[in-house]
């Protein structure tokens, strides 16, 4: 490999019109009061109007910008042909965009064979190029960001379809591709991305087309600087709104709403609209990872299957395909947390947070050029979707309950187990940690200063299910208050950012569980349904000691832990005092115990 002293692949010149437009602004101690001014402009948040783009600036075609220097290394002799890689994904040919040229597999073939890869899109060379070096085990490293072309996407998928690495950078997609996997769901999910490049008008005539950028979060401030900051933090400030999403349970009132197009129901035979399946315009999809994203799948699954974080890598092909290309990391080559994915799209559709539905039905209105809108990066302007910001993190409890035994996971599922309410600094996951994580994860001010522009562009809302109280077992009413004081905490650092918080009767992590969040006769409501109707296998996994009874849903269904308070009885005894009044209280509650005979919001209220 070879190490180029970089950050930007072509040198640009800063278009002259953008020069005439701005002025110099006083606050810049810079020589270069254009980029200046533009910068610290950003930064307030004054980021100029799409209009104004257009009219003052020239756009320029996809390439590779980095924070840091690069990498450049060949690919090693492919070990399969376009066509093979096509067939084992047992790939349909359904190529019928809405937007752009109808494909099928011979096209597609047609397209790799003679455009893509006779075209190289890293500089006309036959390589790829990462950042260097390596960080925090990924390419990126912590605070750092990278983008790439759609076309230089594509040519990463088409080439580690077919087999190919990289030669002195063990690359993840290529270990990843080269398992059982090109015969199932994530190789229908690759195949289905490159056929919609093939497809693409923007990257007609060797064109790169518009970016993708990945950014990794800084590394994590003090539990201390967090409380400094909540010191002066309402929860006002968190923007909470709910979504009771096929719950079971009556609606809550005096709690803000998710509004109505991001909050639908699902009708029996299909899902409505929630944060996974998308609907609510510019709103973040959480995606709650272990420490790297994409999860266990390396190894582990073949097709569709897992949790969430598992399941969203096959609907977002791009953000699977950076998230382990960007990593050569053993034995988990895969982006780390807390990440963003900005640029990428949700290709099928029908996964809500249930996983109820997900048949992976390719979503023939995916945006190929229609969402696309101008972003700045080192002084350059480019096209990017719009379409689904992505946004990666974990809360900091992986493996807090030790060896997952069927006593430790049945009081774990019921909210009752001691571990999951340890509150000191010396405790292996204390609460103040969740805190930490949702507070760093969110806050704009964790990112690289170049990206946070193109983020306040963006991004409208943060869309979560029950963060912490999926697979690592964290208690579900600890989450949700977590992610109030985390986000109240965070918001600030974007102007103002709300919260959605969808409510499930079956989440596909912990069927059940998040009920308890709910008062007693809607938690009871909740459970019933969950119990009822119970999800189906393909959408959900659990380690067989989860299960009671042979029931996938917490407690079998029964009420007899459901507590006396819920969400709203919480929300109208904290929503007007500060994030640190709340995060006080939940640490007064514990000091003298884990009282478990209780739910949390019961000795909280008490």
């Amino acid at each position: 490999g070879v190490i180029a002293c970089c950050s930007h692949m072509a040198a640009g010149v800063e278009d002259k019109r953008l020069s005439q437009a701005i002025l110099g602004d006083d606050e810049c101690a810079s020589d270069d009061a254009t980029r200046c001014s533009l910068s610290a402009r950003q930064l307030r948040g004054e980021v100029l109007s799409l209009e104004a783009q257009e009219e003052e600036v020239d756009v320029s075609d996809g390439e590779f910008v980095a924070s840091k220097s690069f990498g450049s290394f060949d690919w090693t002799p492919t070990q399969r042909t376009i066509e093979a890689a096509i067939q084992d994904a047992k790939w349909n040919g359904d190529g019928q965009f809405h937007e752009g040229e109808t494909v099928n597999a011979v096209s597609v073939a047609k397209w790799v064979n003679e455009d893509l890869l006779v075209n190289p899109p890293f500089n006309g060379a036959h390589d790829a190029i990462v950042p260097m070096p390596a960080s925090g085990d990924d390419q990126v490293g912590p605070g750092n960001y990278v983008a790439y072309s759609r076309r230089q996407v594509c040519y990463i998928v088409a080439k580690t379809l077919m087999g190919a690495g990289t030669k002195e950078y063990d690359n993840g997609l290529t270990r990843f591709m080269n398992t059982c996997v090109r015969t199932g769901g994530f190789a229908k999910s690759m195949v289905t991305l490159v056929a919609s490049c093939a497809a693409d008008p923007t990257l007609k005539d060797g064109k790169q087309g518009p970016l993708l950028v990945v950014a990794r979060g800084a590394d994590p401030t003090s539990v201390q600087a967090a409380r400094g900051v909540a010191a002066s933090a309402r929860l006002s400030n968190a923007g909470l709104r709910i979504c009771q999403y096929d719950d079971g349970a009556a609606p809550l009132d005096g709690i803000p709403k998710v509004p109505s197009e991001g909050c639908v129901s699902a009708t029996g035979s299909g899902p409505g609209k929630d944060f996974m399946t998308g609907g609510l315009h510019r709103q973040v999809v959480v995606d709650i990872t272990a420490s790297w994203l994409g999860g266990y799948v390396l190894g582990n699954a073949c097709g569709l299957g897992g949790g969430q974080d598992e399941r969203l890598m096959v609907y977002f092909p791009e953000v699977a395909a950076l998230t382990f290309f960007l990593s050569a990391s053993h034995p988990f080559p895969q982006l780390r947390q807390p990440a963003w994915v900005l640029g990428a799209r949700q290709f099928f559709v029908e996964l809500d947070g249930t996983g109820r539905y997900n048949d992976y039905v390719l979503d023939k209105a995916v945006p190929l050029n229609s969402d696309l809108e101008n972003v700045q990066f080192k002084g350059k302007t480019y096209k990017m979707s719009s379409s689904r910001p992505f946004l990666g993190f974990m809360s900091e409890s992986q493996g807090f309950l030790g060896k997952e035994t069927y006593d430790n996971l049945k009081w774990a599922r019921l909210n009752r187990h001691t571990l999951q309410r340890e509150i000191r600094s010396s405790d292996k996951a204390p609460f103040e940690n969740q805190v930490r994580a949702w507070y760093n994860s969110v806050a704009l001010t964790s990112y690289h200063v170049e990206v946070r522009p193109t983020l306040k562009q963006f991004v409208q809302s943060v869309g979560t299910g029950p963060w912490l109280a999926g697979l690592w077992w964290g208690d579900s009413q600890l989450g949700m208050l977590a992610t109030w004081i985390g986000q109240a905490l965070a918001a600030p650092t974007w102007g103002e950012l709300p919260v959605d918080y969808y409510m499930y009767a079956d989440f596909t992590e912990n069927p059940g569980n998040q009920c308890y969040v709910h008062s007693y006769h809607n938690c009871a409501a909740c459970l019933s349904k969950c119990n009822n109707n119970p999800l189906p296998g393909t959408a959900f996994w659990m380690p067989n000691e989860a299960f009671t009874d042979g029931k996938s849903c917490a407690g079998a269904g029964s009420p007899q832990y459901c507590g006396q308070n819920g969400v709203e009885q919480i929300y109208a005894a904290f929503s007007g005092k500060g994030a640190l009044d709340l995060w006080n209280a939940v640490e007064h509650a514990f000091r003298s115990g884990a009282h478990t005979e209780k739910t949390v919001f019961d000795v909280l209220l008490r």
